[in-house]
C-alpha cells in the first residue's frame, strides 16, 4: 500500500522519457541548422557567381561601348572630310 514508490518510478520513466524528447529534438534542431547553414552557403556561392557574372557582363559591355563610339567616331571623321573636300 506504499504508493510513494510506484510515483517514485513513474516519475523516473517520466524524466526519462522527457530528457530523450529534448535529445532528440536537439539533435534535430542541431541536424536542421547544419541543413540550413549549408543551403545558405550554396546559396552565398551562387550569388556570388551571379555579382561576379554581372560585372564581367558589364565590363564586357563598356567595353563594347567604347569599340563602337571609336567606330562611330573615325566614320564621323571620314564622313566630314568628304563632306569639306566635296564643298566647290
Amino acid at each position: 500500500m506504499f504508493e510513494p514508490t510506484n510515483n517514485v518510478v513513474e516519475c523516473d520513466k517520466s524524466i526519462y522519457k522527457t530528457i530523450d524528447e529534448l535529445e532528440q529534438e536537439n539533435k534535430w534542431l542541431h541536424d536542421e541548422k547544419i541543413n540550413l547553414l549549408d543551403i545558405e552557403a550554396k546559396l552565398q556561392a551562387r550569388v556570388s557567381v551571379e555579382v561576379e557574372n554581372k560585372k564581367h557582363e558589364n565590363e564586357e559591355l563598356r567595353h563594347d561601348i567604347e569599340e563602337l563610339k571609336k567606330r562611330c567616331e573615325a566614320l564621323s571623321h571620314f564622313l566630314n572630310k568628304q563632306a569639306i573636300s566635296q564643298t566647290p
